[in-house]
């Protein structure tokens, strides 16, 4: 005698399926159903109190990329131990049973995807807090590998379930290895130019590099290949074999970011006026918070075919290149103003055209002084004159160029 008596309806057939089968899967579905609620509400309520603030809406937020594979796994797993139960003829319990595995299967990679994403932005919130630009380059990567990982796991348990022989299959692929990889040399040299990227590290993810005709700021490294976004905004994708092979220069490692231009000052501006100049743009350079202070060079060093020209070779500190304009606009400012406080100007490229004479006039030739005159000229600028400067004999107390001056 059954220990639950069951109406007689129980029992009549709907497209070969009894009233009580139906009731069965409804069952299945409710189980699934709240056992879904269960584990969300367990770990919502275990998020709230252990967790405050931004902690909190971070991990509320990755609790709900699990929602939908997790119900999904529930439910395979939910039919895979609950459908034999309801009497269902071998051959389709078989069928019910391999599509539930596969569906699991399948919710079982989805979910192993998520979880990689959850901790993808875990390590991505604990790069962010350090100053280090190494481990933000080395989160991508991780969470590539570990994907790969999984889709590697998940493809050998769906074809386990599908009956195929996966050790079979793995022997097959270990004796078509090497045609594969004569076929992916140049896949395999990236991967290898990737690792090689990772143990050299010659740039990371934010740094400003050039290489050969690529110049740009690097966004992300991965295993095939890198990306660089140019100062046009595009993007350049470049092979990690070609980056291994070629010479990287990496403008972000640089201590100091040299500064080097000419100024021309015009050819009437006099001797005194010149030094002066000089010593006015090191002290400029002095005065600057971001200028380095140890080495610089600032001299009147030739003349132009219309300008005295005034070497400036400095270096400023700045750890990115709109602190150098910036610096670069304010400095040159600065000459600007010490240039029009001394009564200095700048040269531009000019023609000056002699009229030797006029029409209908003689022409005019300048006189030359005397010989005797001319030899005592240059007597003056010899070792025994009293002409010219012979020693650098600066007009203000120092300013000078080098390491320990005042």
């Amino acid at each position: 005698m059954p220990l639950f008596l069951t109406p007689d309806w129980f029992e009549d057939t709907y497209i070969g399926i009894e009233v009580e089968q139906f009731i069965g899967i409804g069952v299945l579905i409710l189980v699934a159903g709240a056992v879904h609620v269960v584990v969300s509400q367990a770990l919502r309520l275990y998020v709230r109190a252990r967790l405050r603030g931004a902690d909190r809406e971070f991990w509320d937020k990755e609790r709900g990329r699990l929602g939908r594979a997790t119900l999904a796994l529930i439910a395979a797993i939910t039919v895979i131990l609950g459908f034999p139960t309801l009497g269902f003829e071998s051959s389709v319990e078989n069928v019910v049973n391999q599509i539930a595995s596969l569906f699991g299967a399948g919710a079982l990679v989805v979910l192993g995807f998520r979880g990689v994403d959850v901790l993808t932005d875990v390590l991505e919130r604990r790069a962010d807090a350090t100053e280090s630009r190494f481990d933000d380059q080395l989160v991508p990567l991780v969470s590539s590998a570990l994907k790969g990982v999984v889709v590697l796991i998940g493809a050998v348990f769906v074809l386990g379930n599908l009956g195929v022989n996966v050790t079979s299959l793995l022997a097959g692929l270990g004796l078509g290895g090497l045609a594969v990889a004569l076929a992916a040399q140049d896949t395999i040299r990236n991967l290898l130019g990737g690792v090689t990227i990772f143990a050299d590290r010659p740039f990371q993810v934010g740094d400003w590099v050039v290489m050969n005709d690529i110049e740009g700021t690097v966004e992300h490294v991965g295993f095939r290949s890198s990306r660089v976004r140019t100062f046009y905004n595009s993007v350049v994708t470049v092979p990690n074999a070609r980056i291994v092979d070629t010479h990287v220069d990496n403008m972000g490692l640089r201590q100091w970011r040299r500064y080097k231009t000419t100024l021309g000052l015009d050819y009437h501006t006099t001797p005194d006026q010149v030094q002066a100049f000089v010593e006015g743009v090191r002290a400029l350079i002095r005065a600057n918070p971001g200028m380095r202070k140890d080495y610089y060079i600032v001299e009147f060093h030739g003349f132009g075919a219309s300008t005295l020209d005034v070497l400036v070779y400095c270096f400023i500190n700045a750890p990115n290149w709109n602190d150098e304009l910036r610096t670069r606009h304010v400095l040159n400012l600065d000459i600007m103003r010490l240039a029009e406080d001394l009564g200095v100007e700048f040269a531009f490229p000019t023609q000056t055209l002699h009229v030797a004479s006029a029409p209908g006039q003689p022409e005019e030739v300048p006189s030359a002084a005397e010989r005797q005159a001319l030899g005592e000229v240059v007597e003056g600028y010899s070792p025994n004159g009293a002409r010219g400067q012979r020693i650098d004999t600066p007009i203000t107390a120092g300013f000078d160029n080098t390491p320990d001056a005042s």
